[in-house]
């Protein structure tokens, strides 16, 4: 009797262990987000002013601005073949400096990350230059000039650590740059990389 007992017993724990394991709970739904996903963006469009017009693109800032297939945050040692014959580096306080093409361009690299940080055409490279306009302002200088392709800038900053005066169009991130070097005006058209705004 004491075996039927015990056999009853197994049993109805089985049938118990076998009732809680029953059906599923019927999935739920997935809710939708309330905010609808973000579409990904198409890339902004480049403009490499070796061959094309940038000032024909009202919307060109020094984001989408490319020399010789390099842009402002792009690896420096994965660009740099680009630029050519390499004609010297310089190591200043927080970013190093090459230059190529008999002295027309001017790369500035950040030290912490290797990426470029600026970049500036000098009068020397302005036969590459595929914008007419902005080939006749690096050749001549002329403000008046400057000012009509380009607007009046923003501000006019002067450094007398490198002689250079500065005519400012940061929300492009651009200056238009004159140095005086052995008693001769040099013209450079520099792009930057963009500063973050603090709205």
């Amino acid at each position: 009797m004491s075996k039927r007992v015990t056999l009853l017993a197994l049993c109805g724990v089985l049938i118990l262990s076998l009732a809680g394991c029953g059906s599923e709970p019927a999935p739920q739904p997935e809710q939708k987000s309330a905010t609808p996903a973000a579409k990904a963006e198409p890339p902004a469009p480049t403009y490499d002013i070796t061959k094309e017009s940038l000032l024909d693109h009202p919307d060109w800032t020094s984001k989408n601005v490319v020399l010789l297939g390099a842009k402002i945050g792009d690896v420096t040692r994965n660009v740099e073949k680009n630029f050519g014959k390499l004609d010297n580096t310089r190591t200043l306080p927080d970013e190093y400096l090459t230059i190529y093409q008999g002295n027309g361009i001017f790369v500035y690299t950040t030290k912490l990350t290797g990426k470029i940080k600026k970049f500036e055409v000098y009068e020397t490279f302005d036969k590459q230059i595929a914008d007419e306009k902005l080939k006749k302002l690096v050749a001549g200088g002329d403000l008046k000039y400057m000012r009509e392709i380009l607007g009046p800038e923003e501000k006019t900053e002067e450094n007398a650590d490198d002689q250079s005066t500065e005519y400012v169009y940061d929300a492009k991130g651009f200056r238009f740059v004159k140095y005086k070097v052995g008693g001769k005006t040099v013209n450079a058209l520099r792009f930057n990389e963009m500063k973050k705004s603090t709205t």
